[in-house]
């Protein structure tokens, strides 16, 4: 992926030539924000304050190297920080291992921080959103709070976090399958805080199929794009908002409405979405400034884009009193549907009361594109299925010099008898499968078939000493043609008790 590609997604009604003098004033200008902006930090940076420094980590409390969280299961919570206050978190970072197919890993993670002993999660977001990874795609980009590194697995926030009594930080595996490999480190404060400081909250929303509204008559924002809406007294700092947009439907022209205290008609109002944003005239290629940016601009295959942008209202925050409604007009042509997902993040004195729940997976996850002509799959990306049908399965991990195609492997216990497989496939058709298996588990051989083909033997490796070959050697076993149904090609294996398999690959075959 190249988030820098140009994308010509102009809105029709308006161009503007970029003169060498607008380029100049745009450069003058991002110096100055730039200047401004690295201000802001450091102002009491002088100060000196009664708190005590701490860090919350996955370090390896033996000592070693094997500092994360290995492998945890569907379902399962880890609590990353429980502390009774008064204090401050004041940075967080995490990293999770890339195994590429996994492209759900973003989507599956769940961030939630609790304040006060409040049942209610005041954060909860998957955590790519929360650190405006859109579209469940890795980029690097940087703003003043929220910054992913030059390797886009690299996550940091320092959005400031008071606490009164209490605060609890977890990580919650809502996906279908287990994570990997994950690090973090939450740096904190204990100490006085001044009365008065909000409670940081964030707030995830996904509308997958939104359709355009009426472009005429709309002074009341019924129909609008909600990104936030909350009852309590503090300031609305932001947004991020991806947009994975059918051809024709182009999302910048809508305008920001924002309803304060329950007014009835806006109290701010703006001249449409991409100048909510603090750009103008369209995106022509991706950025990320201070306060502002378009860190993915992406082209779909069927014409479409993918727009993930942000707006931080760090110098501009919008204050309310009891009750604050953030809106977006959503202005494209009718009959498009348009994916819509947004994080707000703002602080209140009180932690919310209420959350509505995150919409479930796999329904929560991005839209795929359409399908490649080969495809590799990983093999842990049939666990969910197997532990659905009772099979004990486990995604297991191991070093990346072991040789496995995506650092791990997928363990089936078959107790000796035969296991179907369903392995996915983008489109319906007719494939050749092959099968990559775990060579050292293979005790004598397992048997791999598919329907109406010739079951296939498959016996352990060895070198030229007798020793099982590296994993990393091992070679991809063709299986044969199988048709699809219900998006699946159906296979079974068997033959050993325990079965490990690496990865799968299928290529079209009309």
């Amino acid at each position: 992926m190249n988030v820098s590609a140009r994308l010509d997604i102009l809105p029709r009604t308006r161009c503007l030539p970029r003169s060498p003098v607008l380029r100049l004033r745009g450069a003058c200008c991002a110096i100055l924000l730039t200047t401004v902006a690295a201000a802001g930090p450091l102002d009491d940076l002088a100060a000196v304050v009664d708190r005590s420094s701490h860090r919350a980590s996955s370090h390896d409390p033996t000592g070693g190297n094997q500092d994360s969280l290995v492998s945890w299961a569907p379902g399962e919570t880890h609590v990353l920080l429980d502390v009774d206050g008064p204090g401050r978190i004041t940075h967080l970072w995490f990293t999770a291992a890339r195994f590429p197919n996994h492209a759900t890993l973003l989507r599956d993670i769940v961030l939630r921080i609790f304040w006060e002993n409040s049942p209610v999660p005041s954060v909860e977001v998957p955590l790519g959103d929360f650190f405006g990874l859109g579209h469940g795609r890795l980029y690097a980009w940087q703003s003043l709070p929220v910054t992913v590194g030059a390797n886009p697995c690299a996550l940091n926030a320092w959005w400031p976090m008071p606490f009164y009594r209490h605060a609890r930080v977890e990580l919650h595996n809502r996906g279908e399958r287990s994570i990997r490999r994950l690090y973090y480190n939450i740096d904190y404060e204990l100490g006085p805080i001044p009365p008065g400081q909000g409670l940081f909250h964030a707030e995830y929303r996904r509308a997958p199929a939104l359709a355009g509204q009426a472009r005429e008559g709309n002074t009341g924002g019924a129909d609008n794009y909600v990104i936030l809406e909350t009852e309590g007294k503090g300031h609305y700092v932001g947004c991020v908002l991806s947009v994975d947009a059918a051809p024709g439907g182009w999302w910048g022209e809508g305008d920001d409405m924002i309803f304060i205290d329950h007014a009835a008609e806006p109290t701010i109002i703006g001249t449409g979405s991409e100048d909510y944003f603090c750009n103008a005239w369209g995106y022509a290629e991706a950025f990320s400034y201070p306060f502002y940016g378009c860190p993915l601009l992406e082209k779909r295959p069927d014409g479409g884009s993918r727009t993930t942008v942000y707006r931080w209202h760090l110098g501009d925050p919008v204050r309310f009193s009891r009750h604050i409604r953030v809106t977006i007009e959503r202005l494209f042509d009718p009959g498009v549907l348009n994916d819509y997902t947004s994080v707000a993040f703002w602080y209140q004195l009180e932690a919310v009361r209420r959350r509505e729940p995150l919409p479930p997976v796999p329904g929560d996850y991005p839209l795929p594109d359409d399908a490649r002509t080969v495809r590799e799959i990983d093999a842990t990306e049939l666990e969910p299925a197997l532990r659905a049908a009772g099979i004990e399965a486990r995604s297991m991990t191991a070093e990346l010099s072991a040789g496995y195609r995506n650092g791990g492997w997928l363990r089936i216990q078959t107790g000796g008898k035969a296991v179907e497989l369903a392995v996915p496939a983008p489109v319906d058709g007719t494939w050749v499968v092959e099968m990559k298996p775990v060579n050292h588990l293979i005790d004598g051989e397992i048997v791999a078939g598919l329907p109406d083909a010739t079951p296939v033997h498959i016996p352990r490796r060895h070198d030229a000493e007798g020793r099982a070959v590296h994993e990393g050697e091992v070679p991809f076993i063709e299986l044969g043609r199988a048709e699809t149904r219900d998006g699946r090609l159906r296979l079974m294996v068997g033959g050993n008790p325990v079965i490990g398999l690496d990865a799968f690959r299928i290529r079209r075959a009309d």
